[in-house]
């Protein structure tokens, strides 16, 4: 079967299991699987000068991503995603990942240089595989993510300064906005405001902590998340979707981080939202990555980061089912518990 045709096929199977492969079609404008994989060849070729020749996955998140073996031996990731990013970030991402992978940190190396297609993004990867599933809510899977976490920002501090990647959704949401335009298209905030009005009045009051600013400004992944990596002997030998990383201040990026280090929304499994109290173990896992334990201001300033996170996520919940906190990922039940016990009164 050419590579045409088993990408097409493993498009289709990825669809059957979405409702309407909304995604799908704000990357590509089509739906249909054979001119789906058509395009991808052809950004292979724009990108990279190959083309596919054996197809080993393709899934649909906030992107849409294949993983493909290349007529010149390669096996790359092809990502495609709509963002109104600017060319300099993606420049900006590629950059810090080539200096990470040099420094022997376990991420794949970026291959070619971004493509601009309209208002989609679309960049190449390393395809590596190797290392095992895990599950964050074990507390050594969860110490092996946060040790990670702290490691990579060690090894992108020299870059913090000169890097375009601007900062996270927390700080950098002007004062008259409370959300940002949802990561997915999936997500309507507007249409489904009715009902989410104590969802919003948390978002504002964990914003309120970011009126004064605290900690070191690092470059930090903004999803690193159980689903993300790959372990093998207590430690992370591989990770994955590399398109959030910030500028940010280090207290915001690990609050963000706590929010949903557990979750595998390709896993039925796990439960995919925290505790309260494993949120507050992997901010004391990441402190002793560090070295040494995040201030008073600082340690208040990532649960209100971590309190504003969790309402996002629940926004997104409530979103899809207004009326329905029983589905296994919604995170509206946590976030209840969550603004009581890490928000100051």
């Amino acid at each position: 079967m050419s590579g045409d045709a088993t990408l097409a096929r493993l498009i289709q199977h990825e669809h059957e299991g979405w409702d309407d492969p909304v995604v799908c079609r704000a990357v590509f404008g089509a739906t249909a699987p054979e001119v789906i994989a058509a395009q991808i060849q052809a950004w292979l070729l724009d990108g990279l000068g190959a083309r596919a020749v054996r197809a080993r996955f393709y899934r649909v998140s906030v992107g849409c991503v294949a993983g493909v073996d290349l007529d010149d031996g390669r096996a790359v990731v092809v990502k495609a995603q709509r963002s109104g990013r600017s060319a300099t970030y993606f420049e900006s991402c590629f950059a810090v990942r080539r200096h990470l992978a040099n420094e022997g940190f376990p991420c794949p190396r970026p291959l070619g240089e971004p493509l601009r297609r309209g208002d989609v993004w679309i960049t190449f990867e390393e395809l590596v595989d190797g290392g095992e599933l895990g599950d964050a809510h074990d507390p050594s899977t969860r110490s092996a993510l946060a040790a990670s976490l702290a490691q990579l920002v060690t090894l992108a501090r020299p870059l913090a300064a000169s890097v375009a990647l601007g900062r996270a959704w927390y700080t950098a949401i002007p004062d008259d906005r409370l959300w940002p335009r949802p990561h997915s298209p999936l997500f309507d905030f507007e249409r489904t405001a009715e009902g989410a009005a104590w969802i919003d009045d948390i978002a504002r009051r964990a914003r309120a902590a970011r009126s004064e600013p605290r900690g070191e400004l690092v470059i930090g992944h903004f999803d690193w998340r159980v689903e993300h990596l790959r372990f093998e002997d207590g430690r992370v030998v591989a990770s994955y979707d590399w398109d959030s990383l910030h500028v940010e201040l280090e207290p915001v990026l690990v609050g963000a981080n706590a929010h949903a280090f557990t979750a595998d929304w390709q896993r039925e499994d796990l439960a995919q939202a925290p505790s309260v109290e494993e949120i507050l173990a992997f901010l004391d896992d990441y402190e002793r990555a560090r070295g040494h334990a995040f201030t008073p201001d600082e340690r208040a300033l990532a649960r209100a980061s971590c309190v504003y996170s969790l309402a996002y996520t629940a926004r997104c919940g409530h979103a899809l089912r207004p009326h329905d906190e029983s589905h296994a990922g919604d995170f509206r039940p946590l976030l209840r518990r969550a603004a009581e016990a890490l928000l100051p009164r």
